[in-house]
């Protein structure tokens, strides 16, 4: 298994917890705090999906979602947005995002969400 997944997450815990169970699965996983250097390393990984905080420190994980998508040549990669709010659950697509997961979640629901989006039924 060779798909790239980002992570970006202003929880250390919580990032590192998902990170790690993404690599038991054969995932290559890359994570940050925050959203400026998500884009960075967005650039550079160039991921096969996004799992993205909404509230990343004072940033706003909706508008990295956003500017990713704004790209045509990145319109397709997955982004997932995360949340324990609700406040993302109603409007995620408007800035793109392909799902929602909400916190707190089980490592099952975790990665039946990556391969849903990475193995996409045709």
């Amino acid at each position: 298994m060779n798909e790239k997944i980002l992570i970006v997450d202003d929880e250390r815990d919580i990032m590192e917890l998902m990170m790690a169970s993404l690599r038991r699965k054969g995932y290559q996983v890359r994570g940050t705090l925050t959203c400026s250097e998500g884009l960075e390393i967005f650039y550079s990984f160039k991921p096969d999906l996004v799992l993205l905080d909404i509230n990343v420190g004072d940033e706003d994980g909706r508008k990295v979602c956003s500017e990713i998508k704004s790209q045509a040549i990145y319109q397709n990669i997955p982004v997932v947005m995360v949340s324990a709010n609700d406040e993302g659950l109603q409007d995620y697509h408007e800035y793109g995002a392909n799902d929602f997961l909400h916190k707190p979640f089980t490592f099952a629901i975790l990665e039946a969400l990556c391969v849903k989006h990475l193995n996409p039924v045709k």
